[in-house]
């Protein structure tokens, strides 16, 4: 089954206009009615108020007719009032007719619409107590008028039945009980007792705040529900027993607090921070702040049980320290004056566990100084020997670095002097072995020279090696043994190059030989084109391998092997 969109829309719609008509045809009902009884009262000898009262009620209920479509909380609340109200004198008026021997019908159709509105107010309210209340109260605002009614006739039987309906009507209902009166009973007396321990506890401090609150909503929330009254008067008094034993606890952490900080006070001397913050603890303990109290006596504790574990150890390094420095003087001493002045500090700030912390390695420190210093005074005599060992040529510059790592060492900057001294040691060490390398390649200077090939470029090469000896002369040592190498590694790659071309130039000139006498076999000559070229170019190869013309080689031994190659597509 297809349902449309709209169908929930339009089934509400319906139903409301089905409720819109019923309640239009019973509200010119009751119009109609009134109508009715206005025109047969038009002949009738009775008083203008029983000719016009039960019109004027009839109307009345219809105006709040149209309050049954919506019916939402406050139409109840109007319809089930009125109802209360209109049904009392409606059945006055009904009475009234029926002792005065009026026709039958008025006085049913009265009696009719004062019983549908009694059956309504009854049907809407009839469930809470406050709902049963209201109906009694309002009922009897409508038995308030009825009554005067019915005074205007003093017969008895009129009276007696409007009198015992309005009792009947209105007495239960004013006097109903939800059925909590002995809870709601034992919550007032739990309350007044948590209400006086509470107030016996409190000595003008807001530390039951809690306490006190849940109380004030209890006592607003206990009487219409007497259950959760009672919960809360529980909370209440769990949050004073909370409460009072925080308190126990907080005393009692507090005589620690001050014990302790007592003695650290002897071992100090004076009054400190601690104090001040135990005092900011004890006020905030008396207006109600307890955790920041046991926030700020845990920190006294703490302060001052540091203080009594540390506070002799910290001043007795404190005194090594300061004994192992002395009178040093120089850069790393002066840092380990500043760490000392630091700890010194932390112990004015009352913490000797930190001051212990940074000066316990004061001791270390200064025999690493002591260490240093020593390896400085070292380098500087390794580095004044090296001086005195080396040529008149190199020790001027040496010598000024000496003086400045002296200098630096007087200082105090140990790791100054040393890499000045070192650096003096190696540079001369090096300058050295540079001389010693130098002057043993020039005494076989005619091996080196014995590698050098022939032809022009080997004016190069020896113009390389009078350098060499030229800087030497001038005892510029590093200079020449850079060179030197320089030489030797140039040497070192023609030959290798030389090696591998002179392989090759074999191996093609064999190959020649053995193609050549192909040649002789076959008529081919040397008149042939292709045969001298190959000839000339191997007799290139071999000029060029010998001057040390390493890419002229390599060229000539490519023409030759392209002759090659043609003379054997020849044969």
């Amino acid at each position: 089954m297809i349902t449309l969109p709209d169908y929930p829309d339009r089934g509400i719609a319906e139903q409301r206009a089905r409720l819109e008509r019923s309640s239009l045809i019973l509200q010119m009902s009751l119009v109609a009615a009134g109508a009715w009884w206005l025109f047969l009262s038009l002949g009738s000898d009775s008083s203008l108020l029983f000719r016009l009262g039960p019109v004027t009620i009839l109307f009345s209920s219809a105006l709040i007719i149209p309050d049954l479509v919506e019916f939402g909380p406050n139409e109840r609340t109007r319809v089930s009032t009125a109802c209360c109200f209109l049904w009392p004198p409606l059945l006055a008026f009904a009475e009234m007719n029926r002792h005065d021997g009026d026709s039958i019908g008025p006085v049913l159709v009265l009696f009719s619409v004062s019983f549908l509105l009694f059956y309504f107010s009854s049907l809407i309210l009839h469930t809470e107590v406050n709902s049963l209340r209201l109906r009694g109260l309002s009922t009897g605002a409508g038995f308030g008028i009825a009554i005067p009614i019915v005074a205007i006739n003093s017969n008895l039987e009129s009276w007696a039945i409007i009198s015992i309906t309005g009792l009947l009507t209105t007495i239960p209902l004013l006097i109903s009980k939800d059925g909590s009166e002995v809870a709601r009973s034992d919550f007032y007396e739990k309350l007044r007792r948590a209400e006086k321990r509470i107030l016996d506890i409190q000595t003008g401090n807001n530390v039951l705040q809690q306490s006190n609150s849940l109380l004030k909503t209890a006592r607003e929330e206990g009487r219409k529900n007497p259950d959760l009254g009672l919960q809360l008067v529980r909370e209440a008094e769990d949050e004073a027993s909370r409460i009072l034993a925080f308190l126990e606890d907080l005393a009692e952490m507090r005589e620690q607090s001050e014990a302790v900080l007592a003695q650290s006070e002897q071992i100090t001397g004076h009054e400190g921070e601690a104090r001040r913050i135990l005092e900011i603890g004890i006020g905030e303990m008396e207006s109600g702040s307890l955790r920041a109290a046991e926030s700020s006596f845990k920190s006294v504790r703490d302060k001052a049980t540091t203080i009594i574990t540390h506070w002799e150890n910290a001043s007795l390094a404190i005194s090594q320290a300061e004994d192992a420095v002395g009178s040093e003087e120089g850069h790393l001493i002066q840092a380990i004056r500043t760490t000392i002045a630091a700890a010194r500090n932390a112990m004015e700030n009352e913490d000797p566990k930190y001051a212990l912390s940074i000066v316990s390695e004061v001791p270390h420190q200064m025999g690493q100084v002591k260490e240093l210093l020593s390896r400085a005074i070292g380098a500087i005599g390794d580095a004044e020997n090296a001086i005195s060992l080396s040529g008149p040529d190199t020790i001027n510059d040496a010598n000024d670095r000496l003086m400045e790592a002296k200098e630096a060492i007087k200082s105090g900057n140990a790791s100054l002097a040393i890499g000045l001294a070192e650096g003096i040691t190696r540079s001369l060490r090096r300058e050295s072995e540079a001389q010693l390398t130098v002057q043993r390649a020039l005494r076989q200077k005619q091996s080196i020279i014995d590698r050098i090939p022939s032809g022009d470029f080997a004016t190069q090469w020896l113009e390389k090696i009078g350098e060499i000896e030229s800087l030497a002369d001038s005892g510029s040592w590093m200079k020449a043994s850079e060179s030197l190498n320089s030489l030797t590694s140039d040497l070192d790659s023609l030959g290798s190059r030389i090696s591998e071309a002179r392989e090759m130039l074999d191996f093609i000139s064999q190959d020649w030989i053995k193609l050549r006498n192909r040649l002789e076999s076959t008529g081919i000559g040397p008149d042939n084109s292709d045969r001298s070229n190959t000839e000339k170019a191997l007799s290139l190869a071999e000029g060029s391998l010998s001057d040390g013309r390493i890419e002229d080689c390599l060229e000539s031994i490519g023409v030759a092997d392209s002759a090659m190659e043609s003379l054997r597509r020849l044969i």
